[in-house]
């Protein structure tokens, strides 16, 4: 396993732009007791379940809100292939599983730091030197929390590449918001790919709140949006064929997608577990112009986790060759995956 600057000095080897995709590991690495799948849970409300969410989620041995909210999904999709199945009960596991969806973006705005400043500067620091490592590629993350905004929007050293396609509104350059523009966004170097607490629908437009210009703090804006049935644009449906259903028809989210399947040089996946509910992400990457891919381990190489991990990464060259034996026109070249050890980007490490 390489440390990460010397998977830092392989990539120079390779040429090319250098790219990151994040997953929640880089906000468990920040803030362990806030955004931690165990600690969601435990302050999650679950009142609006039909069902009590312990049991539920004992049965299926996870504390993972994408994964009960699967389980429900898929239970409703089947009990629709037996005649005999009341439409009542396949109604209520659907709404489970919308209760579910609801029940975690609201535990994400309750449990986040209420303010940027509850992170120290020297974390930003820390977080922003790990950034500048990819500034002449994108950052893509399936996070929704405000972190790595907040880390893009300090302005501290080292400066940092930020556009994330957000712009005036032109019919409404004083508004309380920015908006997304696919004919505007270029630019854009930041992916939401699963969107983002501070990302809204509003049916014409996807907005992004501000605080520049209200005053008032992200994280209570997204509560009084939560009090007022008003949900942020984020993906938590369950299975990756889920996800990619919502993702497009949501321009902002696939031209997300549609960019990492245009990335080359290397790519770095930092505190992601390369999981299936992830697959539409990971068939975007095997079928990219990437070269190179590193992708970090948390703890003991050898734990059961970090085999699947690898494993999964692996398959990956296996897919690609698939690719250019599909596609012979369109030929790729092959993959090359190295592991890198986590602890040692010292994202958020102050020391």
């Amino acid at each position: 396993m390489l440390s990460f600057e010397e998977a830092i000095e392989a990539s120079k080897e390779i040429g090319g732009k250098r790219h990151l995709l994040l997953g929640n590991g880089f906000s468990i690495a920040c803030r362990p007791d806030a955004f931690a799948y165990r600690k969601l849970f435990d302050e999650a409300d679950f009142g609006a379940l039909s069902v009590d969410a312990g049991p539920l989620f004992e049965l299926l041995g996870t504390a993972d809100f994408e994964q009960a909210i699967e389980a429900l999904r898929v239970s409703a999709e089947v009990l629709n292939l037996y005649p005999d199945a009341g439409p009542g009960l396949i109604a209520q596991l659907g709404a489970d599983a919308d209760a579910l969806k609801e029940a975690l973006a609201e535990v994400l705005a309750r449990k986040h730091p209420d303010l940027p400043r509850e992170i120290r500067d020297e974390e930003y620091s820390s977080a922003r030197r790990f950034l500048a490592q990819f500034d002449d590629g994108n950052v893509y993350t399936v996070n929704y929390d405000l972190l790595l905004y907040w880390t893009l929007m300090q302005t501290l050293e080292p400066g940092l590449k930020s556009d994330d396609g957000f712009r005036s509104d032109p019919e409404d350059e004083t508004s309380e918001w920015v908006i997304w523009d696919d004919y505007e966004s270029f630019g854009q170097r930041i992916f939401f790919l699963h969107g983002g607490l501070h990302l809204y629908d509003a049916g014409s437009q996807l907005k992004k709140i501000t605080w520049k210009r209200t005053g008032i703090p992200l994280v209570d804006q997204i509560r009084t949006a939560l009090a007022e049935n008003v949900y942020p644009h984020v993906v938590t449906e369950g299975t990756s064929r889920q996800k990619m259903a919502r993702i497009e028809h949501s321009p902002f989210l696939h031209r997300g997608l549609k960019s990492l399947t245009r990335c080359g040089g290397s790519l770095f996946i930092y505190g992601h577990s390369l999981a299936a509910n992830d697959e539409h992400v990971l068939a975007r990457i095997e079928n990219s112009k990437v070269l190179s891919l590193y992708v970090s381990l948390h703890g003991d190489y050898d734990s059961d986790e970090n085999r699947r991990i690898r494993e999964r990464a692996e398959l990956m060259i296996e897919h690609r060759a698939r690719h250019e034996e599909a596609k012979p026109k369109h030929r790729q070249n092959a993959l090359e995956v190295d592991f890198f050890d986590a602890a040692s980007a010292s994202v958020w490490d102050t020391a």
